[in-house]
């Protein structure tokens, strides 16, 4: 059996070769680098130009286009880095990563891709820090509040009480180390604000009266007056968006949710709106849903026009999405032949 398998390898292996060897030889190479070139398969276009052999007729004709095939590579790279980028800034961080990849199985040996994604993976691992900060802070400050309560509880010889006193102390130590750690994260990237408050609501429930290094250097820092025009002007672009968003949940108008969608991509280009974008995102997909449910709902009743209508009326949330194009060709084509049937 093992004959016939290492056989059987070798086989494969030695048309393998002839294969490879044939497709760098072919007169059809022309063709196929052209194919890939339009295709944008780069990988396979690279392939080509740099594997073709001397002897082949069209050798000359296909390494002449090593510049025009670079230029193109760069292209694609900058073009599906940036698509991605406003993605991420909307906070469609799932259609983010999925571009890359996509252009990442027609360019793997592409660094610049590569490093767009380790780029982005670390905005989505800071955006994650960010909305953590708000609930560790917040459990921080609750607990520090209710301290009296939690030695009261701790009095009792009840089970429950000093089962319930044994878990609370050890929540306490755990946060205690998780906002000392974020804080001083936050601190190495000059965040001054959430290292603030990171590192003030661990020294309250620590009941350390000793201040942090790092916890000076934010109060320095956010003393400083130019420091303090520029949180002006960001906590601007955020209660701009905010307030946007807050208008489209009491308005229901796409013509306002469009808009916030809008100015939060334009003015997120730092992330510094990220926090915005995801709740947005997560508007943008509970509308898009209620739209293809409602013209579900109406074309199965055979209210085809109204439900073409009901996915018309969502169509600018996700542009181009495949299954509401769908959606909207299948309702158009019944309409049109009931129509034809009528006349």
């Amino acid at each position: 059996m093992r004959k016939v398998t290492f056989s059987f390898l070798l086989i494969f292996m030695f048309l393998s070769g002839c294969a490879r060897l044939t497709l760098m030889t072919s007169s059809d190479i022309t063709t196929n680098f052209a194919q890939a070139r339009e295709s944008e398969n780069f990988n396979l276009a690279w392939y080509y130009l740099n594997n073709i052999k001397e002897s082949n007729a069209e050798y000359e004709h296909i390494t002449n286009q090593r510049d025009a095939l670079s230029k193109q590579t760069e292209a694609f790279e900058d073009t599906s880095i940036s698509h991605a980028q406003k993605l991420a800034s909307a906070g469609r961080w799932q259609e983010a990563f999925e571009t890359l990849a996509a252009a990442q199985q027609k360019w793997r040996n592409s660094e610049k891709l590569n490093a767009a994604e380790q780029g982005l993976r670390t905005r989505e691992t800071l955006l994650f820090n960010r909305l953590r900060t708000n609930l560790l802070v917040d459990e921080a400050r609750w607990l520090t509040a209710e301290q009296n309560t939690l030695t009261e509880i701790g009095t009792l010889e009840r089970e429950d009480a000093l089962a319930l006193t044994a878990a609370l102390n050890e929540r306490k130590s755990a946060l205690i180390i998780t906002l000392n750690e974020l804080g001083e994260s936050f601190a190495k990237s000059e965040d001054w604000v959430r290292t603030r408050d990171l590192l003030s609501a661990s020294r309250a429930l620590s009941g350390n009266a000793e201040i942090p290094a790092s916890l000076a250097t934010a109060q320095r820092h956010l003393a400083n007056e130019q420091n303090r025009h520029k949180r002006v002007q960001e906590k601007q672009i955020q209660n701009k968006a905010l307030s946007l968003l807050d208008n489209y949940e009491t308005s229901l108008s796409l013509a306002d949710l469009l808009n916030a969608r809008e100015y939060i991509s334009q003015n997120n280009r730092s992330g510094q709106l990220d926090q915005h974008a995801a709740r947005l995102e997560a508007i943008c997909q509970k509308r898009f849903n209620q739209g293809l449910n409602d013209g579900d709902a109406l074309y199965t009743q055979g209210r085809y026009q109204e439900a073409l209508q009901a996915w018309q009326n969502i169509r600018d949330i996700y542009p181009g999405d495949a299954e509401l194009d769908k959606k909207m060709e299948r309702a158009t084509r019944v309409i049109s032949n009931l129509k034809a049937l009528s006349s």
